[in-house]
């Protein structure tokens, strides 16, 4: 289809002749000068005189006051109708056979109506988006302006019979100096149906009511409010009450007004807003703009004389429908009644005005002769008439889109989010902040009386690499020495500790006599004490001669802080995570009664290893109840992810001498078996890890930034046991290990079937959306206010925001679900405060 053609007509008249200038959309221009025909303002005249006599004479109920004319005898036997109706021909007549001599300029504009209309034919477009030639005419003198351009015979003859004129050659009217470009209003800051500001006006002589219960008839395609002095607490503070009516924050639409109304010299027109009342265009011209500013698009004068009016409004930018001339009182309830009919369809208010002509030209010609010339479109050049849409889905679906600045923070904060650096702040500061409500409310997540952490720490720290260094020869921590990791063995085999992890890569020959030690102190281990071993073999598995995989477990570790680690099959049918093999080894090593329990032993010597065996057994023994609930582990969806929950205090995770410090391997091997600390191992899991030692660091990365989350409950501990603690600096793969151990292991304590016990971490680009989402429905809510209502609705968002960040750390702790805060409340807010900026400075 062909796009909407417009073309410019700038008319000048200078003495006696006149220049029409008319530029084409692809930048052509064509000039030409007419001589301007006395005659035609001679027939204007004597038509305008029986015009007002007609309908002042007779009828007496126009809706101007200032009028001359109407000197006609009521009681003649003369038929007026009739000598308007001459009086309107020949002027017409006039102004078609001065026009038609326009012939290069017309055959440009019917060139264009042709290829429309053929386009129109052949496709059956039937659509209110069809395609038209529209023409904005822009006259540089009032008396030119009178002149009815609307009637120009353009159309040719030959169109086919199905299309009107009406329905492809459009005239509307422009200010001669107004601007090429036409600036779209602030219609995006409200929402729902369109609003209608509909001022009544002085109705002496006037039957308003009409008018009123035909604007009424609009209700199922807009909302509107109706301004009437009769309402007012006097007419005193009339004007400013109108003038702020018009201004109101929350915009309107359309404004539409019925009374009086006349030109006026230097003014631009005044309207009569109550009897010997009025107001000048120019008095509330800066309240129009304010309004157009809010969203307004168009005005209605349904009043008398309204060239000036309409001049000075689309020079702000509005459209306009006016009466040129002073109109009948019922002849503006037909126009009225017909144009609102219209506007209801969905119509445009060009095709409307039109409609409502049509039908005074051909349905009421004979009742209110001429009256079809009367009315007149002003609008910005280029401006596409304003329509009320249809409020369906897709009216909502467009009020529902992001503006340019919304979209922009979408474009910068998604993004964001998915960034790896930023979401490891934002998780530590979320973690500290869930620490602190923890503390605050009292959930801990404390162990019961008498309950110990199942998960115990061996930490090779810098304190025990020098004690190494003063008893072992040759030691060597790097890689760590295997005959202090002996002795370590040894001690926690006397301790009846029931698993061992050993979180160190032993997949090379170092020192043979000292790994041969090792082994044997590990072997020892399991042919004396039945004790369950679990290796962490990070790439390579763990050398032969130290453990073999027919009696030993070895599990795989390549965690991203802070995600915990599942197995992609819980009986480990491929690798499983260190972690979760410790975890599965406390529990078959706590269940002697289990029938055909695979045992770690060395009498094993059976061609599957002793994972394959563990495999196997778990995909067809149940029996317990504690290992069937721990089997029963729901992997996670694929959009979330299990996370660590360092909010919850290290002590609750794994057994601790003193605040924040594990065992060391020095003190387990100097002290005595019968103290009260080390009695604590027995029958737990035991992890032999590296502590904060300078080696563990240097190419390794065992150990990490401490979260906040473990400053927060170090100062907390101090504050309530008024001592001054010293608290780590970095939190080692060992601890992280821990905390993984007990999610897995919380399933258990907590009897939770099908669930994962570590938080879910939702992925903050959804909550993003969602908080986009909400935050958009705010700025509509907003845009229905007004502005001393801002500030109640302000406060309750706060409100809201303060109660989300409750309601995220309860859900946290009892759900299990981290719901990201920090970027999805930012995006709140920036929608927010972006509306109020606009709205404020519009």
């Amino acid at each position: 289809m062909t796009s909407r053609i417009i073309f410019r007509l700038n008319i000048w008249q200078a003495d006696k002749c006149c220049v029409f200038q008319l530029r084409c959309g692809e930048g052509q221009e064509l000039s030409d000068t007419l001589e301007y025909p006395e005659e035609l303002t001679v027939q204007y005249e004597a038509w305008r005189k029986i015009y007002l006599g007609l309908y002042l004479g007779l009828y007496k109920r126009l809706r101007g006051r200032k009028l001359s004319g109407g000197d006609l005898d009521p009681s003649s036997l003369v038929d007026y109708g009739h000598e308007l109706e001459e009086a309107r021909a020949k002027f017409i007549d006039t102004f078609q056979r001065w026009l038609a001599q326009l012939r290069e300029i017309r055959e440009k504009i019917q060139n264009k109506i042709h290829t429309v209309a053929q386009n129109l034919s052949q496709s059956g477009e039937k659509e209110v988006t069809r395609p038209t030639v529209d023409i904005f005419i822009a006259c540089n003198s009032i008396d030119l302006g009178r002149l009815p351009w609307e009637t120009w015979e353009l159309v040719p003859e030959d169109l086919p019979s199905e299309i009107l004129p009406t329905d492809i050659l459009r005239i509307a009217r422009i200010p001669i100096a107004t601007r090429q470009e036409y600036v779209e209003s602030h219609s995006h800051l409200r929402s729902g149906k369109p609003r209608i500001l509909v001022v009544l006006g002085d109705n002496t002589g006037l039957d308003l009511d009409e008018d009123k219960q035909t604007v009424k008839a609009l209700k199922r395609v807009a909302q509107f409010k109706f301004f009437d002095w009769q309402q007012q607490d006097g007419v005193e503070n009339l004007k400013a009450a109108l003038a702020n009516e018009i201004a109101d924050e929350r915009g309107w639409d359309a404004l539409f007004f019925m009374g009086h109304s006349n030109e006026t010299e230097v003014t631009d027109g005044e309207l009569a807003i109550a009897p010997n009342t009025y107001v000048s265009i120019d008095q509330i011209k800066d309240y129009l703009s304010t309004a157009k500013e809010n969203g307004l698009r168009f005005c209605l004068f349904n009043s008398c004389e309204g060239l000036q009016i309409a001049n000075r409004l689309a020079n702000l930018g509005l459209q306009v429908a006016v009466m040129r001339e002073p109109i009948y009182d019922d002849v503006a309830h037909v126009f009225l009644r017909q144009f609102c009919q219209e506007l209801a369809r969905h119509e445009d208010v060009h095709n409307a005005m039109l409609t409502a002509c049509w039908h005074l030209q051909h349905v009421e010609r004979f009742v209110y002769p001429s009256a079809y010339l009367i009315p007149s479109f002003f609008s910005p050049y280029g401006a596409e008439p304003f329509r009320f849409e249809r409020w369906g889905w897709r009216k909502i679906i467009r009020q529902w889109m992001p503006t340019r600045g919304e979209a922009v923070t979408l474009g910068v904060v998604i993004p964001l989010s998915l960034i790896f650096a930023v979401h490891d702040l934002l998780s530590d500061f979320r973690y500290s902040a869930q620490a602190v409500y923890r503390d605050v409310t009292n959930q801990r997540g404390e162990l019961p009386d008498g309950v110990l952490p199942p998960v115990n720490l061996v930490n090779i720290d810098e304190e025990s690499v020098h004690w190494g260094i003063e008893t072992i020869t040759d030691f060597k921590p790097k890689p760590m020495d295997r005959q202090l990791l002996a002795q370590l063995v040894t001690r926690l085999s006397e301790l009846e500790v029931k698993v061992i992890g050993i979180n160190y890569i032993l997949y090379k020959q170092t020192q043979a006599d000292k790994t041969q030690k090792l082994a044997d102190s590990i072997q020892s281990a399991v042919n004396e004490q039945g004790i369950w071993f679990v290796f962490n073999k990070g790439q390579f598995p763990v050398f032969s001669k130290i453990a073999s995989p027919n009696w030993s477990l070895q599990g795989k570790e390549s965690f991203l802080p802070w995600d915990l680690e599942q197995p992609s099959d819980t009986t480990c049918t491929d690798p499983c995570p260190f972690a979760y093999l410790l975890a599965l080894s406390h529990i078959l090593s706590q269940e002697s009664s289990l029938a055909n329990e695979p045992q770690s032993n060395l009498q094993n010597q059976s061609k599957t290893n002793f994972q394959e065996e563990l495999s196997d057994y778990l995909k067809t023994e149940n029996a317990s109840s504690e290992l069937g609930n721990f089997l029963k582990q729901a992997k996670s969806p694929f959009w979330l992810r299990p996370i660590i929950d360092f909010s919850i205090p290290n002590e609750n995770v794994y057994n601790t001498q003193s605040v924040y410090k594990p065992i060391s391997a020095k003190d387990l091997l100097e002290r005595d078996s019968s103290d009260l600390e080390l009695q604590k191992l027995k029958g737990g899991i035991t992890i032999i890890t590296s502590g904060d030692y300078k080696e563990a660091g240097d190419q390794a990365d065992d150990y990490y930034s401490l979260p906040l989350a473990f400053k927060y409950w170090c100062f907390s501990h101090s504050l309530k046991t008024q001592q001054l603690n010293k608290c780590p600096q970095n939190i080692t793969g060992g601890e992280i290990i821990a905390y993984m151990i007990n999610h897995h292991l919380n399933l258990l304590s907590q009897n939770h079937k099908n669930v994962i016990p570590a938080p879910y971490l939702i992925p903050g680009f959804m909550i993003i959306a969602i908080a986009a989402f909400l935050g958009k429905g705010a700025t509509l809510r907003l845009a229905k206010l007004q502005r001393k209502q801002h500030k109640g609705l302000i406060f309750a968002l706060v409100g809201s925001t303060a109660l989300y960040g409750i309601v995220v750390f309860q859900i946290y702790i009892s759900v299990s679900l981290s719901i990201p805060l920090f970027l999805p409340l930012l995006t709140f807010w920036i929608y927010i405060l972006s509306f109020l900026k606009r709205k404020y400075s519009a």
